[in-house]
């Protein structure tokens, strides 16, 4: 490193907020959540990945941070060597100059929960903190910070109008111009915007989720936003004005679950996780057509806290739970069918496609997958 170190559902769901609370990058990022599926991954060639991702194996980077409870919630890749790693547990965020192999803490606040990153490129990044009142440790109140010089120092970020927000659990973006922001778990819900490249910030409530844990933009008005509605459902709300207004596309049919993490391999074709809180059945759902409709499909167990989703391509993808004594599930047919993933251990909380055969993923620890070629 050359850069030095500077229940009832009620009490469950208080537990959720700090085990863990997305998307298009805004650059070449080798840190994209909703990538589009490689170019070299055709029908013919897809068949072909499918044996190199067999053949790959995931591994723990053993330098990197993690913790023996709950979980670390994000990371951001610049490129496959230079990322960043949010651990909110440690009041920290990391960075690392050699692809995993050592870390350094950039910013440290005791007081702060780091839950989300985004760059949108390699000088100019945003690191959102879920915020105070959750829990007794966490008392910063400022729920958005910035860099302007590649991470080496984290400032507040003060310009936000609007309904005041409480926390953040993730961030999306259409562009490096477009920038939303989510949250937060337990609530209050609030969406973030900024269309200066994150100069500025609006926010504006979400009244009809009781929880917002993550949201998905294709355009600068068009989106979606997840979390739980105020039947105790996961749902999903889209919006076509920015956040003015919203319409429900989606609840899942189990009680006591949250939509977690979404993510979308390309266009059209999306995921969410749906965290069981109390007994299940086991679902998560998938989309066709940017968001627009829904399908709740059943994963291959009774109950399923499921909070991590990726996909490489629109059909081969990993869901992870929240508990470690749970097996991660990998498919090879957009979930038509699930196996399990022997070589992941949750949790999980997020993965990062970097490019297309190097992905990452976080949550108690910091793993790594080179798909072989």
């Amino acid at each position: 490193m050359s850069r030095p170190a500077p229940s009832t559902l009620v009490a469950l769901t208080s537990l959720l907020a700090l085990a863990g609370c997305g998307d298009p990058a805004p650059t070449p990022d080798a840190s994209t959540t909703d990538a589009a599926a490689p170019a070299d991954v055709g029908s013919d060639a897809g068949r072909t990945l499918e044996g190199r991702v067999r053949d790959s194996h995931w591994t723990m980077l053993e330098a990197a941070p993690r913790v023996a409870r709950g979980k670390q919630d994000d990371m951001w890749w610049l490129d496959p060597t230079h990322g960043f790693l949010a651990s909110g547990p440690n009041g920290s965020i990391y960075e690392t100059l050699d692809s995993g192999a050592s870390w350094s803490p950039v910013m440290t606040s005791p007081t702060t929960y780091f839950r989300a990153l985004l760059f949108t490129d390699a000088m100019h990044g945003f690191a959102g903190n879920i915020g105070a009142g959750l829990s007794p440790s966490i008392s910063d109140a400022n729920v958005l910070y910035r860099t302007i010089d590649g991470g080496d120092t984290w400032t507040p970020v003060t310009e936000i109008t609007g309904d005041a927000p409480s926390g953040l659990c993730n961030f999306t973006a259409v562009d490096a111009t477009h920038l939303f922001g989510i949250g937060r778990a337990n609530g209050p819900t609030h969406l973030l915007s900024s269309s200066d490249g994150g100069a500025t910030w609006t926010s504006v409530a979400i009244p009809a989720l009781r929880m917002a844990i993550d949201a998905h933009f294709s355009t600068p008005t068009t989106g979606l936003v997840a979390g739980m509605n105020e039947a105790g459902h996961c749902a999903i709300l889209r919006t076509t004005d920015g956040g003015a207004s919203f319409e429900p596309v989606f609840e899942s049919s189990t009680e006591s679950t949250l939509c977690w993490k979404l993510h979308f391999p390309s266009e059209n074709v999306g995921y969410v996780a749906v965290q069981d809180t109390t007994v299940g059945p086991a679902t998560f759902a998938r989309t066709h057509d940017g968001g627009l409709t829904w399908e709740e499909l059943p994963l291959p167990t009774s109950f399923y806290p499921a909070i991590g989703v990726g996909f490489l391509t629109d059909e081969i993808g990993w869901m992870v739970s929240e508990d470690p004594s749970m097996p991660a599930y990998r498919t090879f047919d957009g979930g038509d069918t699930w196996e399990e993933e022997l070589d992941l251990v949750g949790p999980i909380n997020r993965f990062r496609f970097v490019d297309d055969h190097t992905v990452y993923a976080v949550g108690g620890a910091v793993w790594t997958l080179d798909v072989v070629e």
